[in-house]
């Protein structure tokens, strides 16, 4: 129904909350059956007072594979860094998922946590030669 009026389809992901392979497999084939626009991968951050806060972080390895996997699943879509990528990958791992599927990033802080500082980014980005779109300013 979005696609039919003429919208663009976005469906976010949040992995690292302990499910199996197969089940991340099945959400990445899932979206792709949606042909979305755009996929927001979000990575847990386990929060005091919710029930996942005792959930350990997702291991940096297994979130690049992810990375990868939703790639081959959704060739032309586009994987947007999210949540959670500050603890799951650190400065290394987020490099790497840029170089390895992801080619869109949320820049600066979320709804309820910080991210990384916006500069850092957006030169990391320069650094790699990535193109920087922005919003207009008039927004």
């Amino acid at each position: 129904m979005v696609k039919d009026a003429g919208m663009e389809l976005c469906c976010g992901a949040l992995i690292g909350m302990g499910e199996s392979l197969e089940q991340r497999a099945e959400l990445a084939a899932q979206l792709a059956a949606l042909e979305p626009h755009e996929v927001p991968l979000n990575f847990l951050n386990p929060r005091p007072g919710t029930p996942l806060e005792n959930q350990g972080i997702m291991d940096g390895k297994d979130a690049l594979r992810a990375i990868a996997a939703f790639r081959l699943a959704m060739p032309r879509t586009v994987l947007r860094y999210a949540g959670g990528r500050e603890l799951t990958l650190g400065d290394l791992g987020t490099r790497q998922g840029l170089m390895g599927g992801i080619n869109a990033v949320i820049v600066g802080n979320y709804l309820t946590t910080l991210g990384r500082p916006a500069d850092a980014d957006l030169n990391l980005l320069v650094e790699l030669n990535m193109p920087i779109k922005e919003l207009q300013k008039t927004l």
